[in-house]
């Protein structure tokens, strides 16, 4: 006869392992980082990225013509394809999320004269979006450095002029607003399990 002890300890060695074998199924099922590398620096991959960039700057181009505040004083492109995450065993009601993900993000700036933006222009367009830092408020401020992602399969981050910086346009009278438009240009499903 087994104690209580001994069907405990051998309920938590089930447990474990049970866990650690979701665990490798789950990576097995994951494309590996050189592997998503690979298609993110992919010749198909290459160019959706570059009708994507062309795309946004087309648009970037329009809202310097027509736009409340003229041409950008600065823009910043973040080219950023990440790893999808895995699927959460403890709830199965959420949806697998993709082994890829490629996007493109156009950010403009501007400075505007007065304490507040104005009203939200008319023009903005889904998968854009409008923020702004209070004037002379920089411990609060608002609009973060754009970045490249550290942990992405493939990543830049080029802004034009490429020595101006946030922190010198907050110097400037006014509002500094950043309007940024985004484009997901390629994504590779993750693998469906068999069932």
């Amino acid at each position: 006869m087994t104690s209580a002890l001994g069907r405990r300890a051998d309920r938590a060695a089930s447990l474990l392992l049970l866990f650690l074998l979701a665990g490798a199924d789950a990576l097995a099922r994951r494309p590996g980082r050189w592997k998503l590398r690979r298609i993110a620096g992919s010749d198909e991959v290459r160019r959706k990225r570059q009708r994507a960039e062309r795309e946004l700057r087309a648009r970037a181009e329009e809202i310097g013509r027509t736009g409340p505040w003229g041409p950008p004083l600065r823009t910043t492109l973040v080219d950023t394809c990440s790893r999808g995450g895995g699927r959460n065993f403890f709830d199965r009601n959420t949806p697998e999320q993709p082994a890829l993900s490629c996007m493109l993000r156009l950010h403009l700036y501007f400075v505007v004269d007065g304490p507040a933006p104005p009203d939200i222009p008319a023009s903005v367009a889904r998968g854009e979006l409008l923020s702004w830092d209070a004037p002379g408020d920089h411990a609060r401020a608002e609009i973060p450095e754009p970045r490249r992602r550290r942990k992405a399969v493939l990543g830049t981050c080029t802004s034009d002029p490429a020595d101006l910086t946030l922190t010198a346009l907050r110097q400037r009278p006014g509002t500094l607003v950043a309007w940024a438009l985004t484009e997901q240009y390629h994504t590779v499903p993750a693998r469906r399990r068999a069932r």
